[in-house]
């Protein structure tokens, strides 16, 4: 049975001997799931030090990888986590963790920091990626799109929240912002909606699947109002090889702590 389940990781310990920059990691055990959390010893809690799972490799006590269920892909300013299913009859004595931590910590200076500002002043439905980034880059967008063009791409989009609910439509006027976005393997970035890495209190995540295009429907606050959502504030963190910093870890026979 497939599990997932958010904790609060408080116990970090070991040091990965591979790294100038520590690397921390809990490993917890339930039923039919193991969850590795990972960090940066030190690391300031802020959204200009960020990081993320760039390859992460996990066998059991006999070299066999455990499926896993959730990784985190994306950027955050504490800890990663990733969780893998395993035999709840079987005992397991311990695992092997390995992999490289993204350390991204992006700056004006580093030319990986953009403040588009405030979207009373921004274009929709363009791409508003910084040309330095774009000439190198064609592939990568960023844009404010209303929901015409979200409509557009999704017609008669319905949907329901678990399996005993009816399908139904949703209105995309009811979002308080909507963005596009596309990035690759070769260069990520990071979007903050009022200076906040995760905002609103309810966010939908569509894929086109012909272009690759995500577009990101976020609701802000409840009953806010036009002019508050022109004051809504966007800034941007792109990688590049000047505010990347990769950090191998290898950790072995580690015993996981039971839930």
């Amino acid at each position: 049975m497939r599990k997932i389940i958010t904790f609060l990781l408080l116990t970090l310990v070991h040091v990965s001997i591979y790294s100038q920059e520590r690397v921390l990691y809990d490993i917890l055990k339930m039923s039919d799931v193991i969850q590795v959390s990972l960090e940066v010893e030190n690391k300031p809690n802020g959204n200009f030090h960020l990081i993320k799972i760039d390859t992460l490799i996990v066998t059991d006590n006999e070299g066999r990888r455990p499926s896993d269920n959730f990784i985190h892909r994306i950027y955050r300013r504490a800890n990663v986590l990733a969780r893998y299913e395993i035999d709840k009859k079987k005992k397991y004595k311990n695992f092997n963790v390995k992999g490289v931590i993204k350390y991204f910590k992006p700056s004006v200076n580093k030319n990986s920091y953009f403040n588009l500002g405030k979207i009373k002043n921004l274009k929709k439905n363009i791409n508003l990626m910084d040309k330095s980034i774009t000439n190198k880059n064609p592939n990568i967008l960023f844009s404010i799109v209303d929901s015409t063009t979200v409509e557009k791409v999704f017609p008669n989009y319905e949907y329901r929240t678990n399996d005993r609910d009816k399908y139904k439509r949703i209105d995309f006027k009811d979002y308080d912002l909507i963005y596009a976005y596309k990035a690759d393997k070769k260069q990520d970035f990071v979007v903050a909606v009022n200076e906040e890495l995760e905002p609103g209190y309810n966010i939908l995540t569509l894929v086109d699947e012909k272009t690759g295009i995500g577009y990101k429907l976020i609701k802000l606050k409840r009953d806010m109002t036009p002019s508050e959502k022109k004051e809504i504030t966007i800034e941007l963190m792109i990688e590049n090889e000047n505010s990347i910093t990769l950090i191998p870890f290898d950790f072995k026979n580690v015993e996981p702590r039971n839930f």
